[in-house]
């Protein structure tokens, strides 16, 4: 939908934008993919682990931004009818009809929709006839995807009660709040609490894991914990041997009492199966 195109030399079409433009012929319904991971209790029989596998796998395109929608934005909204294969991020759904753009302080855009090729002013691509924000009076405008730049850069993650936001640290090594080890590259940093920083890699663990190798099995999945919430007292990696404090990541089977750092069952492969793929 939006790509970098040869420069034209025509005139802006702005129109109009009637809000029943965008809605689908049927009703729409709101889906929070992280229900079942949210205060998820591990022995808690009302999930079963291959829901909360598929649940974390789910990813589909949105039909407005033709962007992916996955587990990581928590919600979306999908059609109604078994039959249609409709859905829309949350926040392309909901974009309001008038914007304040810090790229474009002085006055105020409204959603519109542009019938030609044009070029949008904040990231200087063209952007093919599709919703936008305009200012009639500076003829300034902007396309979807960056009106939404935030909340395309955003996730939820079962792990902290806030948005978390996505950026590239900057050069050197960072400490990640969950691991408390030192990572360089892809971070998410919260949005309300300054010092709540974390590598993209603890993020994308896993919730469910299958430890089979030949040194170490166990017969029941592995739970991703981000606290040590069980009375412990003496417990130790079952892999390396460790003992475990306050650890803000674990792997654990609590039927068992069984624990694992998620480096030591992360770093064992190729005898390791991961159950589900992190984010990329």
């Amino acid at each position: 939908m939006y790509d970098v195109v040869i420069e034209k030399n025509t005139e802006m079409d702005v129109k109009e934008l009637n809000p029943k433009e965008l809605q689908h012929e049927h009703p729409l319904m709101l889906v929070d993919l992280q229900l079942m991971h949210r205060d998820y209790i591990e022995d808690d029989d009302e999930y079963d682990d291959n829901d909360l596998i598929t649940t974390q796998n789910f990813n589909c395109i949105c039909n407005r931004c033709d962007r992916r929608i996955d587990w990581y934005h928590r919600y979306y909204y999908k059609c109604s009818m078994s039959s249609c294969t409709y859905s829309l991020h949350k926040f392309c759904e909901e974009i309001p009809p008038t914007l304040k753009f810090q790229g474009h302080p002085s006055h105020t855009l409204i959603l519109k929709r542009i019938t030609n090729d044009k070029k949008c002013c904040a990231c200087l691509k063209y952007h093919r006839d599709g919703i936008c924000y305009h200012c009639s009076t500076c003829n300034y405008v902007i396309d979807q995807l960056c009106a939404t730049f935030v909340e395309q850069n955003t996730i939820h993650h079962p792990s902290h009660s806030h948005p978390l936001f996505s950026f590239s640290a900057k050069p050197g090594l960072n400490e990640c709040f969950l691991c408390e080890k030192k990572h360089e590259g892809h971070f998410y940093q919260c949005t309300t609490c300054f010092n709540f920083l974390v590598n993209s890699d603890c993020l994308s663990l896993p919730i469910k894991l299958s430890l089979h190798t030949q040194q170490f099995s166990h017969r029941h999945l592995l739970t991703l914990s981000y606290s040590l919430l069980d009375q412990l007292y003496d417990c130790e990696c079952r892999i390396c041997g460790v003992k475990l404090e306050d650890e803000h990541l674990i792997y654990k089977c609590s039927k068992c009492m069984y624990y694992v750092h998620p480096d030591c069952a992360t770093q064992i492969e190729p005898f390791m199966f991961l159950l589900l793929p992190g984010k990329s």
